[in-house]
């Protein structure tokens, strides 16, 4: 079996894709999506405007990539979070999830506002593109969580083949802890007087209220998180 070995110049080409993306990211987090220019970003990294265009096609492009590599910094986080956490009773193992998404977000509001709100006036993520796979990503660590919760193993990890109903009561838990904590890092939460976190992880243990230990019972419908 043949293996494959990196060129010197497809490596050159991937650590100065990495460099531009790098670049971006650090401008999108100093100014919002607004900071994020062409010729900046081509200044930074040393090159010539019109050279940027080796390596994405349009400042679109450009965005594409920096939604997917939030996605996949969000996805990783809860990833890690929902390993580290294992031999831990399920509900907790869920919490884990939610505490790393929290934080994530707190560490990186223009990011997270990014990947998660139309920020960019005329831009279409690619449709089946790279950002579609990133999102995904980020989802799986909870789904697995609760079907852990459900007793049913890895059932709920393929989202897009479960039943309407399974969706929208997955939905309604995920919306549940995405809402509060978009309320709280754009300062809706009442700054100051209001304890983020606890908030997120006491209405998130409220929401999980219907979830019960493997192997207590075969109805799912009992078992399901909240009412359907």
């Amino acid at each position: 079996m043949r293996t494959y070995t990196e060129s010197r110049r497809d490596r050159q080409r991937r650590e100065l894709v990495a460099e531009i993306i790098a670049v971006a990211c650090r401008q999108l987090d100093e100014g919002g999506p607004g900071n994020v220019s062409w010729r900046g970003v081509a200044r930074e990294v040393g090159m010539n405007p019109a050279s940027l265009y080796t390596y994405f096609a349009s400042l679109d492009d450009l965005f594409t990539a920096l939604i997917a590599e939030g996605f996949r910094g969000l996805a990783g986080t809860v990833g890690r979070a929902f390993e580290d956490s294992a031999g831990a009773a399920p509900v907790d193992r869920l919490l884990a999830c939610v505490r790393a998404y929290r934080a994530w977000a707190v560490a990186n509001p223009r990011r997270f506002n990014l990947i998660w709100t139309d920020q960019l006036p005329g831009y279409a993520a690619p449709p089946g593109g790279p950002t579609v796979t990133a999102e995904q990503a980020v989802y799986r660590p909870f789904l697995l969580a609760v079907g852990e919760a459900e007793g049913c193993g890895d059932q709920l990890a393929e989202f897009t083949t479960l039943s309407t109903h399974d969706q929208r009561r997955l939905l309604g838990l995920f919306g549940t802890l995405h809402g509060l904590v978009s309320l709280e890092i754009n300062s809706h939460l009442a700054p100051g007087s209001v304890d983020g976190e606890a908030l997120i992880v006491d209405r998130m243990t409220h929401a999980l209220r219907y979830v019960q230990a493997p192997g207590r019972g075969s109805d799912r419908s009992r078992r399901a998180i909240g009412p359907g």
